[in-house]
């Protein structure tokens, strides 16, 4: 080994292993020994590895003539060095930067630069004993080659994930905290080493058969026992390349067609989806919201796409990361035309989406994308107008009071939108593309989304225009509460913030499942375990989600109470409070519970919880607020024992909202009809905010029963008592929707006559 590095260049390659590894130390993500790391020092490696593989042949050669497994021998120790170094540094990085799963850390780094330094070296070797000219020019062409693999999948097929024998595995640009690969990496590393021994089998039958003078002879070269045994090891190989849909290697069109089982054509789209959830009347409407957006969408931009749009809907977000990455992160191709969506988020997040793709029309030759991030996204969330229950243009504005609006202009960079966190990028690129649409028309937005070009299209400078918006924006009166609601969406931290990232979002990941089969002990000690870990959010909602379960109230109390006063963390832990005040509703500690359910309802963090906190108000103030129906936010109910309570309390209290307005919620998904019944038997909600919301619960599940007048007459009714611009647009939205069913209906009934 000392004789390897008495030459120059290989000290130089050590230097530079060593300054990479040190490098890393200082960047957030890469600073401990995890997944980012262990595959960006394969890349990095990798090539050192290969290069400095031809150029110790190229001094040896001579030495090891005929003996290609004593040189292979002569590589190993320092190849271990180049591999040892940066796992030690970042080893002891640990001491100063935390590494949550340093087992699973070594895993990785096994997985990944391992395999990916040995196959260099292998493919080197075999370059080496080819021909003479040229042999880093064409290792470096072949490295670059194995790595435009990652593109072409990627690109041209409907996965964002790739396997690769120089960096493992590339999960994409869309970024999910939870990254479960090990059982796929293991078996695709196993074919990476046998490649590689494959490789080296074959050089060394290749320097056999140059050491005889016997070039480009095929049949004879195929007659050494080492090309036998590379031969037989190609066998593996090939059956793992052509087993790699199955094995989850990779993707394609027909396995996901088949995974999902339904398919449907419509006259702009072919849309794919689970036939074990999708049936009947539901696959009607799933079928005209999508062409109901895409008209929507055609005329907000005028565009007319001839080509048919294929979406795939996904069952479950396991069934999606599996079949095309991204569990959680919906997506759209749009130079493929395609859009991949979990079904349960086709409501949030399709016509977002559908945008993407149908912008293609306007984008950049080719890719059929916008100049940047910015004006991509932007585009998509200016036709949306509503975040977090909130129009846009209000949300900017919440953005700016709590400050955290990033540099507006490197926004709308290459680079620039990815370096803030998702929460606060498209709110502002949406809310400044919608200010451009609205002030100077849809003609120069669609140009500015090709060129990029601000200065041209709009006479003046970015700086100017940003400006310009900002004082429009400034213009939206905002209270504490909706300053506290701004804190918790968007001060937030970048995932480049956030320690052991993977580690703590897949030990979440377990114990949600946990809780959701009422593993209530395994759960909490499971985020216990997280919290050990880092001061974690996700985790410190999980544990008192599982003491209240486990009717450890006086523990729950003290341990979110605590947790709320840590100034540090509590903007983000708002939606805690709703928890606490179950959690003093159960020991009977009434106005404790009423502030804290008051709090969530001020800040109208969402829908859901708006709805939640309310109901709960009304169970303390309404003339049922001592009986059982406590339980029914409080108590460790299975949901059929939860139903029986509630039906119970409709029995005896026949003529209370309360209780058939909660029966009603319970028999939603499963019986429709029996719900619709139970809300219109209900005069009216004492309070405004909850007949809001038993009016946009009619209209929805009449519109799921095929009741389209029903349906808007309720959501007219609705608009009465709405509360803000989000509301009206929803609202809005609903009642085109109804009219467009209806429409197709008649249309539908007048063919069958």
């Amino acid at each position: 080994m000392s004789s390897f590095y008495s030459y120059r260049s290989h000290r130089i390659a050590l230097v530079l292993i060593l300054l990479f590894a040190l490098l890393c130390t200082q960047l957030p993500l890469f600073n401990y020994l995890g997944f980012e790391f262990s595959a960006l020092l394969s890349l990095v490696g990798s090539l050192i590895v290969g290069l400095l593989t031809l150029s110790w042949w190229n001094k040896k050669r001579e030495e090891f003539e005929g003996y290609v497994w004593k040189f292979i021998a002569s590589l190993i120790a320092p190849i271990g060095v180049l591999l040892v170094l940066p796992f030690l540094i970042l080893s002891l990085n640990a001491f100063f930067v935390k590494n949550c799963s340093f087992v699973q850390g070594i895993l990785l780094y096994i997985l990944l630069p391992v395999p990916a330094f040995l196959f260099a070296s292998s493919l080197a070797l075999l370059i080496a004993t080819s021909r003479k000219k040229w042999r880093k020019t064409r290792f470096v062409l072949i490295w670059c080659v194995i790595l435009l693999h990652i593109v072409i999948v990627t690109t041209l097929g409907p996965q964002i994930f790739a396997f690769n024998p120089i960096v493992g595995y590339f999960p994409g640009f869309t970024y999910d905290e939870t990254l479960e690969i090990i059982d796929r990496l293991l078996i695709y590393r196993g074919g990476t080493l046998l490649a590689s021994m494959a490789l080296l089998l074959f050089a060394a039958a290749r320097q056999r058969e140059r050491q005889n003078g016997r070039h480009n002879r095929a049949l004879k070269f195929f007659r050494h026992r080492e090309a036998l045994a590379g031969m037989i090891l190609v066998l593996p190989i090939a059956l793992l390349y052509f087993s790699s849909s199955s094995l989850g290697f990779s993707s394609s069109v027909d396995r996901i067609r088949e995974a999902l089982g339904g398919t449907v054509e419509t006259e702009h789209f072919t849309i794919h989806y689970p036939d074990t959830m999708v049936r009947d009347r539901e696959l009607d409407h799933l079928v005209q919201t999508h062409e109901f957006y895409f008209d929507h969408i055609a005329r907000f931009y005028r565009v007319n796409p001839q080509k048919k749009i294929e979406v795939f809907l996904y069952a479950s977000t396991d069934q999606k990361g599996r079949l095309v990455g991204a569990k959680g992160t919906n997506f759209a191709k749009p130079w493929l035309a395609q859009v991949h969506l979990n079904l349960a988020d086709v409501d949030r997040s399709l016509k977002h989406e559908l945008v993407h793709v149908m912008a293609a029309e306007f984008g950049v030759p080719f890719l059929r994308i916008g100049m940047n991030a910015g004006l991509i996204e932007g585009a998509a969330v200016a036709v949306e107008q509503v975040e977090y229950d909130e129009h846009i243009h209000r949300l900017a504005a919440m953005v700016l009071a709590v400050g955290t609006e990033p540099d507006m202009e490197s926004l709308f960079s290459f680079s620039g939108f990815m370096r803030v966190h998702p929460s606060v990028s498209y709110v502002l690129a949406g809310s400044f593309s919608r200010f451009l649409i609205e002030r100077f028309g849809i003609r120069r937005f669609k140009l500015l989304y090709q060129t990029g070009d601000f200065e041209t299209l709009y006479n003046r400078p970015l700086h100017v225009l940003l400006a310009q918006w900002r004082r429009m924006v400034e213009r939206y009166e905002l209270n504490d509460a909706d300053l506290a609601k701004a804190a918790y969406l968007f001060k937030r931290p970048s995932i480049f913030a956030k320690e052991c990232a993977r580690v703590l979002a897949n030990l979440n990941s377990e114990v949600r499942e946990q809780l959701r089969r009422r593993e209530f002990d395994i759960a909490l000690a499971g985020a216990s375990k997280a919290l050990e870990l880092s001061n974690n959010i996700d985790a410190t909602h999980l544990k008192a989600q599982a003491l209240v379960r486990l009717g450890r109230f006086d523990e729950a109390i003290e341990f979110m109470e605590n947790r709320l006063r840590d100034s540090s963390v509590a903007h983000s832990l708002l939606p805690l409070k709703l928890l606490l005040g179950d959690a003093y509703l159960a020991i009977d500690s009434v106005f404790q519970a009423q502030r804290l359910y008051q709090d969530i309802s001020l800040t109208r963090l969402s829908s859901s919880y708006d709805e939640a906190s309310t109901l709960r108000l009304e169970l303390l103030f309404g003339r049922l607020r001592q009986s059982e129906l406590c339980q029914v936010f409080v108590g460790n109910l299975a949901d059929s024992a939860r139903q029986a309570l509630i039906e119970q309390v409709v029995k005896r209290h026949p003529d209370e909202a309360l209780p058939k307005y909660l029966l009603a919620r319970e028999e939603a998904v499963t019986q429709p009809e029996r719900a619709t019944a139970l809300l219109e038997s209900i005069r009216r909600m004492r309070v405004d905010q909850l007949e809001f919301h038993r009016q946009r619960r009619l209209a929805r599940l009449n519109f799921r029963l095929g009741q389209y007048e029903r349906a808007k007459i309720h959501a007219w009714q609705s608009l009465n008592l709405v509360t803000g611009t989000a509301q009206v647009l929803e609202i809005e939205e609903m009642l085109r929707l109804c009219d467009w069913m209806r429409e197709r209906q008649e249309a539908s009934e007048q063919l069958q006559d």
